[in-house]
């Protein structure tokens, strides 16, 4: 099984972040986020407007059989790179946002995914409200094992 990467902690003295702006790695660091901690989700790398988080393969989040990523821990890692790529919007000179919601979210598995699983998200449009996202899941192996698209309301502090 491929080595995972240890969670980003956004703060720029915890050793081994994210690759990326240490700014926008502290917005999207999920490490606060039960779920994410649960799933072992960790962000790799971090830019304005795209973000690479990665998911290991583990009996916690297998189907019936082991060997295989159930489709809910997919779609969790795709909806996690929508709002972390979200996040990545936010500017220096705001107030931090008040939260992001999902409202829509669909995904389309390709194949199985029995290994490690990257996701690669990034923004196709956003506004003051709302983020629209494409994500690509890959495995080990690169093979593209899903892909999904993701709208979310922003909620800015003003």
């Amino acid at each position: 099984m491929p080595e995972t990467a240890e969670p980003v902690t956004g703060d720029s003295s915890a050793g081994d972040l994210g690759v990326g702006d240490p700014r926008v790695l502290a917005l999207v660091g999920g490490d606060h986020i039960g779920l994410w901690r649960t799933l072992g989700i960790v962000v790799e790398r971090a830019e304005v407007g795209r973000v690479r988080l990665r998911m290991p393969m583990s009996p916690q989040v297998g189907t019936q059989r082991d060997d295989i990523m159930h489709g809910g821990a997919v779609a969790s890692l795709i909806d996690a790179a929508g709002a972390s790529v979200t996040r990545t919007l936010q500017t220096e000179d705001e107030p931090p946002w008040r939260n992001l919601a999902t409202t829509d979210i669909n995904v389309s598995y390709l194949e199985p995914a029995r290994t490690d699983v990257v996701a690669e998200g990034r923004v196709l449009r956003a506004g003051r409200r709302a983020s629209f996202v494409q994500v690509e899941v890959h495995d080990a192996d690169d093979r593209l094992v899903a892909v999904g698209r993701v709208t979310l309301a922003i909620r800015r502090a003003d």
